[in-house]
This record gives C-alpha cells, sequence and structure tokens, in this order.
C-alpha cells in the first residue's frame, strides 16, 4: 500500500508539475486553495449523508460554480458535484465560457461525468482520489483523453479520509456488522477461510 501511494504522489507530482509549465500563471498553492473549498464541500455534504464528493469549477481565480453531491436528498443519481455546480451555475444564469474553467473535485470523475464535461469544453480537472469502479478520468475509462486534461492526487489522503468516513460509520445504510474498518474485518474472514 505504501508503495501504490508513493507511486501515486509520484505521478501526482509529474502530471502537476506539467500543467504548471504549461501555465506560468498557475500557483500550486492556489490549487490547494481551490482543492481545500471542493474538500469543504465534500464534507458538508458528508454531514447530511451524501456521498463525500464536492466540486468547484474557477475561471481566472474566480469560483464561478460549485456543488456537493445530492443524490441522496434528490432521489437521482444523476446528482453528482459535478453536474450540480453546472446546473446552478446555468440556473443563476451566470455567463461561463467553460472553455476557461478549472474543475478541482475531491474524487474522480465518474464516467457519466466525464463525458459531461468533455462536452463542456472544459480546460482541466484537478481530482483528489481515485474512482476504482467508475472513473472516467482514466481508472476504468479515460474521456478525458481528447478532450481535457487531468491531475490526480491532489489532496488524495483527505478526500479518501471522508470516503472512510461515510462508508464506515456516517452512512446508516451500511449493516453495522460492516462498519468500521472493512478492510481489516475482510482480512480476518479470509485468514480463518485457510483452515
Amino acid at each position: 500500500m505504501e508503495t501504490d501511494d508513493a507511486d501515486d504522489a509520484s505521478r501526482h507530482d509529474a502530471s502537476m508539475q506539467r500543467l504548471v509549465d504549461e501555465d506560468g500563471a498557475d500557483d500550486e498553492s492556489q490549487h490547494d486553495r481551490w482543492m481545500q473549498r471542493a474538500l469543504d464541500l465534500a464534507d458538508a455534504a458528508v454531514r447530511r449523508g451524501e456521498v463525500p464528493v464536492g466540486a468547484v469549477f474557477v475561471v481566472d481565480g474566480v469560483e464561478v460554480a460549485r456543488g456537493a453531491n445530492a443524490t441522496n436528498a434528490a432521489m437521482d443519481a444523476t446528482r453528482h458535484a459535478e453536474l450540480v455546480a453546472v446546473d446552478a451555475a446555468l440556473a443563476a444564469r451566470r455567463a461561463v465560457d467553460w472553455r476557461d474553467a478549472t474543475l478541482y473535485v475531491t474524487c474522480e470523475p465518474c464516467i457519466m461525468c466525464a463525458a459531461a464535461l468533455a462536452q463542456l469544453g472544459l480546460r482541466r480537472c484537478f481530482f483528489g482520489c481515485s474512482n476504482e469502479k467508475f472513473g472516467g478520468c482514466g481508472s476504468i475509462l479515460a474521456l478525458h483523453d481528447r478532450a481535457f486534461p487531468c491531475v490526480g492526487g491532489l489532496r488524495r489522503a483527505e478526500a479518501v479520509d471522508l470516503f472512510r468516513r461515510f462508508y464506515d460509520r456516517d452512512n446508516a445504510k451500511v449493516p453495522s456488522d460492516r462498519r468500521g474498518d472493512t478492510r481489516r474485518k475482510r482480512k480476518k474472514v479470509g485468514a480463518g477461510d485457510a483452515s
């Protein structure tokens, strides 16, 4: 696991440097600032019982849209943070040129969101943790490849911690015997099965 984290950090550093080199105006502290905003939105989402994903769209250093997952409250599987943010901007009649927008999102956009972002013509995307089940920006499919550059791993540990908090403790829909460190429980079960 430590090797995976080191590899992720190395890939993130190389990808981040490539994007910074492409745009000399970039300041890594600004990326950190906007990802913190997305993490705050994700934290608020988990407190509402939503999957902890927050998204912030930024143009020229100004937040133009933000959102957090609302799938449980809306009982609508399409209410992902990225789409909630885009819809909020459209509802407010903000004239956003998405080609100039940078997205900061706590989790890799899923296949649905990555496809929508490609259609918008997004400038680029930074995400926290990978989405190993539904990722549309490299983990499962790479829908962003010809549409926009994407860098994963920005504040990854904090994004993963929010997911652990949601799935291990805060999600009332998870059976009580499955709460807590599920990796440790699976390992114990696997060890007992060997005899």
